[in-house]
């Protein structure tokens, strides 16, 4: 079963506990604004019964996270933990106030990308370039540092191809 929630929460306009507000030229912020949570949401509660059985999680939070994972180039762990450490990505996945204990369990991510079909992940990524492209501001790199094996090896074989030259 899936319940639709409102899309646009007020991205914690009040104070939160640290006593301030968070800032609206963040990039998370920005992406948030433009992203289109109401198509994503709308294909999203199709995957799910409309009267009966467990509600399933919010397509924003859902979605949210696997924009995070994307953009950051996370596992679905370190994706919901980036989430519980940063307040502007626990905004863009729609939260209104500052959760201080898990959301989310990783195993829903997983559970998710089973369920929703390529259609709704290629809408997904339809979206996130749309937005990225028409934002050319809005910069994301991947935290992904190599492994110490994939160094050595680009650096063996540049210096193989060198010798072959």
């Amino acid at each position: 079963m899936y319940r639709s929630e409102k899309f646009n929460p007020s991205l914690f306009g009040k104070m939160f506990h640290l006593g301030s507000k968070l800032s609206g030229a963040n990039r998370w912020l920005k992406l948030a604004e433009i992203l289109p949570w109401e198509k994503l949401d709308a294909a999203y509660g199709g995957y799910f019964s409309s009267g009966s059985g467990r509600p399933a999680k919010d397509s924003r939070l859902v979605c949210g996270l696997l924009v995070v994972k994307r953009l950051k180039n996370l596992s679905d762990e370190d994706a919901v933990a980036e989430m519980m450490e940063s307040p502007y990505i626990q905004a863009f996945c729609g939260n209104e106030y500052f959760a201080l204990e898990d959301v989310i369990n990783p195993g829903i991510l997983s559970e998710r990308r089973k369920r929703l079909g390529p259609e709704f992940f290629a809408l997904l990524e339809e979206g996130l370039s749309a937005a990225l492209k028409a934002n050319k501001d809005l910069k994301f790199r991947s935290s992904r540092t190599p492994a110490p094996e994939e160094c050595f090896w680009s650096s063996a074989l540049a210096k193989i191809r060198s010798l072959f030259k």
